[in-house]
């Protein structure tokens, strides 16, 4: 008890100033968390944030390890194990995060972070594809979006693990599987609409504007912003959940090993958390909560929005990208290695 008391009041002076003031460090995503709730989780702790943008894990993960400090990091849910066997996270204290309770509870416990230690969930979303419904009449599956009609043309996301495992799936394998048989698989479909010219580009910065304008018929796309896109023009876009699987990917919130304000960290995830704040990052940035308090706070037409906020029978089928051991991750980024080389 008494050492409970000893640790808040010790946030409690932090909260008050802190060890060394100045920011608070982040490393965000583009649009998450929205810069509203950024502005609001500043105002209730009362420390400015410094936030610099991340475009993929291993680039948030890369200046970790380049020895540079940051207080709060926001990695997607296999970044979490990894960081955390490499010592680069700081434990939570679960005593001074109560509104995880908000949470969803198919969110809860994940995987990769079984005992909630490491990370809170912050968003997620869906990996499938969107597609113009004239263009592409035959879509559903993955082989629909990897292997398309002769003069059909698609993006891709440029994350290997996303790609290469829809590849997987769509050749009848596992999502998860690394062995040279079952990647021999998805490297001969993938290769070979390669060469055929069926993947125009690799983006994952803006996969809904080449569907939009025409510059391909479909793209590998994750569920927020396709979403919108989607209600914007319904009759001519649709997203794709496949049905042979579909990665559900969870965005969290992580204190940084070596963070010297552990409190003042706490008290940012405690107001990212709140369910008025979280509801932010749906309403501005577009992305999925899975905070169920703020999801039954926004308006019906984001709440009941499918693509959005998929539906509890794609829930049940997620898959979930798991960290690699170092062989497997070395197979991955060979056949990754081809795949750019061929479609550039």
């Amino acid at each position: 008890m008494g050492l409970a008391n000893d640790r808040k009041g010790a946030h409690a002076s932090e909260a008050n100033g802190g060890a060394d003031g100045g920011p608070l460090r982040m490393l965000v995503w583009d649009g998450m968390p929205a810069a509203e709730a950024l502005a609001v989780v500043a105002e209730r702790v009362g420390v400015a944030l410094d936030c610099e943008p991340i475009a993929t894990n291993e680039q948030l993960e890369a200046r970790l390890l380049a020895g540079e400090r940051f207080d709060l990091i926001t990695p997607s849910d296999f970044m979490i194990e990894r960081l955390a066997g490499r010592g680069l996270l700081t434990p939570l204290d679960p005593s001074l995060l109560p509104g995880r309770d908000a949470l969803a509870p198919w969110v809860r416990r994940p995987p990769w972070d079984p005992q909630e230690r490491w990370a809170v969930p912050l968003a997620f979303g869906t990996t499938g594809y969107l597609y113009d419904r004239d263009r592409l009449p035959g879509a559903g599956g993955w082989r629909a979006l990897l292997a398309p009609p002769a003069g059909v043309t698609v993006g891709l996301l440029d994350e290997p693990r996303e790609v290469i495992g829809a590849a997987l799936l769509a050749v009848g394998e596992r999502f998860e599987a690394t062995g040279a048989a079952a990647l021999a698989r998805a490297r001969e479909l993938l290769l070979a609409q390669a060469a055929a010219g069926a993947y125009a580009r690799r983006d994952s910065g803006d996969f809904v504007t080449p569907v939009r304008d025409g510059s391909v018929a479909a793209h590998h796309a994750w569920g927020g912003a396709a979403a919108a896109a989607v209600r914007a023009e319904p009759r001519r876009l649709a997203y794709a959940v496949p049905q042979e699987g579909v990665v559900v990917w969870v965005t969290t919130v992580a204190i940084a090993a070596g963070c010297a304000r552990p409190g003042l960290a706490h008290a940012a995830i405690a107001a990212l958390l709140d369910p008025q704040v979280a509801r932010l990052n749906v309403e501005r940035a577009g992305h999925a909560t899975p905070n169920a308090a703020a999801q039954a706070l926004l308006p019906p037409q984001l709440r009941d929005d499918p693509v959005l906020f998929p539906p509890a029978a794609v829930l049940e089928r997620r898959l979930t990208v798991r960290d690699l051991d170092a062989d497997a991750a070395a197979r991955i980024d060979a056949l990754w290695a081809e795949l750019v080389a061929a479609v550039g």
